[in-house]
C-alpha cells in the first residue's frame, strides 16, 4: 500500500515538473517573440551651440530610431559626421524653414534597416518626414514633423491662436496624407501644442486623439518631465503673472503611437540644445 502512494505522489510530481516546465516554454517563446524597440525626438536648436554635444547627447540616449527637428543645413549638415560616429542610417528631409544663410531641415537616425522614405509638406511651410524601418520582420513607420511655433516675441492671444488655426491645418494634411495605420506606427516630433491649460484649452492634442494616437507620456497627466525649460527671456516677458503661476518648464515635444504597447518615457536633461529630448521604449506585441 505505502509503495502504491509513494507511486502516486512520484506520479504527480512528475505531471507538476512537466507542466510547470511546458508554463516555461510557453512564457519563453512568447519574450522571444517581443519586438522591444527605443525611440526618441530631440530638436537640435539648429545646432546653435555646436553639434559635439547633441552627439554626446545622442550617445547617451542609445535608441534604436532617433527623430532630429530644427536640423541647420546649408552646404551640409553635421547629421552624416555624428550618424557615421554614432553607427547609424540617417535620412534627411527638404528644407522647410530659411534662417538666416542657412535653412532647417528634418533628419532620422536609425539603427535598423531603413525600408523606404517619403514626406510632405504640411500647411504653408512646414513639413512632415516618414521612414518605415525593419525591426526584426516587423516594419514600423515613424514620422517627425516640427509644426508652427506656439508663440513668438511680443505674441498676444490673437497671434496665438492663429498660429493654432495653422496646426490645426498642419495636422489635418498629417492625417490625410497618413490614413489610417494599419500597423505600428510612431508620430514623435517637436509638436508646439500644450496638452492644455485652465482657460485656455487648445484642441489640437484632441485631433490627435481623435485620429486614434495614445500619447506616450500618459495623456493628460504626463508620467515624466517637460521637455522644453522656459528661457529667462520669456519668464521676463511673463512678469507680471505671479511666479508660482509660471513653470519651470512645458511640453513640446511628444511621442504619439498606434498599434503598439508603451514600456516607457523620459526625458534626458542636457543644454546642448533648448530641448531636453524625449524617449520611448515601446513593444510590438506578437499576434
Amino acid at each position: 500500500m505505502r509503495y502504491r502512494i509513494q507511486v502516486r505522489h512520484f506520479i504527480i510530481l512528475l505531471l507538476a515538473v512537466s507542466l510547470l516546465g511546458a508554463a516555461c516554454l510557453i512564457l519563453s517563446f512568447r519574450n522571444s517573440n517581443r519586438i522591444v524597440f527605443k525611440a526618441a525626438t530631440y530638436n537640435v536648436h539648429y545646432f546653435h551651440s555646436g553639434w559635439s554635444g547633441i552627439q554626446s547627447t545622442l550617445k547617451n540616449l542609445d535608441a534604436d530610431v532617433v527623430a532630429l527637428q530644427e536640423v541647420g543645413f546649408s552646404r551640409g549638415s553635421p547629421v552624416g559626421t555624428i550618424a557615421r560616429n554614432l553607427n547609424y542610417r540617417y535620412v534627411i528631409s527638404q528644407p522647410y524653414v530659411r534662417h538666416g544663410q542657412s535653412y532647417w531641415v528634418l533628419a532620422f537616425l536609425s539603427r535598423l534597416p531603413v525600408l523606404r522614405s517619403d514626406e510632405i509638406r504640411l500647411g504653408h511651410s512646414r513639413r512632415a518626414l516618414r521612414i518605415v524601418v525593419d525591426i526584426q520582420g516587423q516594419p514600423v513607420e515613424f514620422v517627425t514633423l516640427h509644426l508652427t511655433p506656439l508663440a513668438g516675441v511680443g505674441s498676444d492671444r490673437q497671434n496665438i491662436m492663429r498660429r493654432s488655426m495653422h496646426r490645426k491645418k498642419e495636422l489635418q494634411d498629417l492625417f490625410e496624407w497618413l490614413g489610417p495605420a494599419s500597423g505600428p506606427r510612431v508620430l514623435l516630433g517637436d509638436f508646439n501644442l500644450l496638452r492644455g491649460l485652465p482657460g485656455f484649452w487648445m484642441s489640437e492634442y484632441e485631433m490627435l486623439e481623435e485620429a486614434g494616437y495614445a500619447d506616450g507620456d500618459g495623456s493628460i497627466f504626463p508620467s515624466n518631465h517637460d521637455t522644453f525649460p522656459l528661457p529667462e527671456s520669456t519668464r521676463q516677458a511673463l512678469a507680471p503673472i505671479p511666479s508660482f503661476l509660471v513653470p519651470d518648464s512645458i511640453t513640446l515635444d511628444y511621442i504619439f503611437y498606434s498599434n503598439l504597447k508603451v514600456e516607457e518615457t523620459y526625458t534626458i536633461d542636457s543644454d546642448a540644445s533648448d530641448h531636453w529630448p524625449l524617449v520611448g521604449e515601446f513593444l510590438v506585441e506578437p499576434p
